[in-house]
């Protein structure tokens, strides 16, 4: 047993000692009230704490813990936990509790699987790539037709059959979104809308400069945002930087006298300030801007990968009155469940043409494509084919 006295101002810093000293296995014994040290020691009072800690229980415990450690995370069988130095009736029954819990959270799971298998009459191997799918966090209508196409088409009692299921999930969700891509040509002004925090500045960046540094087009760029403090300055510097032509433009009027003070640009990009979907108000005055602009032009509405379906969703609606014809999604870098990209190009019937996926300008920025799109959802949110990584690339 090992007993020591801290002296501290108050117990919040004597708790503080004792557990830098003597860890979390101390107990406190006393406490009282002591004269400061010194002369002014009679005009200040400290807090006297007395503390002890059995060593012999801690190294018990300790020894106890690598034995569970030692048999790779599972809980260690009856004769090791009696063999353990410092076993107690206490602790074995708390680790008995553990792996009791653990084999019912098992059996439970083992229920699920064969229940979901009664119920929907399909065999095993269906049931995994239905399980795959759900996983993506595809919504069940699209994750039904897949797997009654992948029913009519995979003998599984050929060899090779996951490899053959791959390769047609793979084309049958390619098929499903390949209509929407049909028209798909770059527009010379582009607008990006879209809710705050997303990176539409940032995504806008990268589009510019690859158009001007891969692609040698004129670009231009146009600011509507003067809500938000830096923006002005953000995509300012990004222009000096790609040196291209910069413009802000306060009124919708401005905005006009500023695409018309382009006309040899290939592409002029506009920025616009990041919106709230429920805030009808500011939705209403972008759509001021929007109607001043040229036909034909690409709107693109800029989401988050990270964000859930049901809010994209919901943004989605909300921005319909903007008109946007195409879609971006940002951040693929910060999830894994992609299947809400197939979901919304589903929903509302129009091509998600860009994906970002960091922060690096111009670098972090793809064209999608519907072969690139079931890749994705397929091999999940790290996967990037880079053999066959190309530039954004406008069509």
């Amino acid at each position: 047993m090992r007993i020591k006295r801290y002296v501290a101002r108050d117990m919040q810093e004597a708790l503080a000692l004792i557990k830098q000293d003597m860890g979390l296995e101390a107990v406190i014994i006393s406490s009282r009230q002591v004269r400061g040290r010194g002369l002014w020691g009679f005009f200040s009072r400290q807090l006297e704490v007395t503390a002890a800690l059995d060593e012999r229980q801690t190294v018990k415990t300790t020894e106890l813990e690598q034995v569970a450690v030692s048999d790779n995370g599972c809980t260690p069988p009856e004769e090791q936990l009696f063999q353990a130095p410092g076993y107690t009736a206490a602790q074995f029954n708390q680790t008995q509790d553990f792996q009791f819990r653990r084999e019912l959270s098992e059996v439970k799971n083992l229920l699920h699987r064969l229940s979901e298998q009664a119920e929907s009459n399909e065999d095993t191997y269906i049931l995994k790539w239905r399980r795959v799918l759900t996983e993506m966090e595809i919504k069940k209508e699209i994750v039904d037709e897949l797997i009654a196409a992948l029913e009519t088409e995979i003998n599984t009692d050929q060899p090779y059959c996951d490899e053959a299921a791959e390769v047609f999930l793979l084309n049958r969700m390619a098929q499903i979104v390949e209509p929407v891509y049909q028209q798909n040509n770059t527009a010379r002004v582009i607008v990006f809308v879209g809710p705050t925090g997303v990176g539409k500045t940032t995504t806008l960046a990268k589009l510019a400069a690859q158009l001007r540094l891969f692609y040698q087009k004129n670009v231009a760029l146009v600011t509507v945002d003067t809500f938000r403090i830096g923006a002005v300055e953000q995509l300012k510097t990004y222009a000096e930087i790609i040196n291209i032509p910069f413009e802000v433009a306060m009124t919708p009027e401005e905005l006009k006298r500023a695409l018309d003070n382009h006309p040899e640009a290939d592409h002029i990009l506009v920025d616009t300030a990041g919106r709230p979907s429920k805030n009808l108000q500011q939705v209403f005055e972008l759509k001021g801007f929007i109607e001043v602009i040229p036909k034909p032009c690409d709107i693109y509405l800029v989401l988050s990968c990270n964000t859930k379906f049901q809010d994209i969703l919901r943004v989605a609606e909300d921005f319909t009155r903007l008109e946007y014809n195409k879609l971006i999604f940002t951040k693929l870098d910060e999830t894994e469940s992609l299947g809400g990209i197939l979901n919304l190009i589903n929903h509302v019937g129009l091509p998600v043409t860009y994906l970002t996926n960091g922060q690096s300008v111009p670098e972090d920025i793809e064209t999608l494509y519907p072969k690139k799109l079931a890749k994705l959802l397929l091999k999940g949110g790290g996967y990037i084919d880079r053999s066959s990584a190309q530039a954004a690339n406008p069509r």
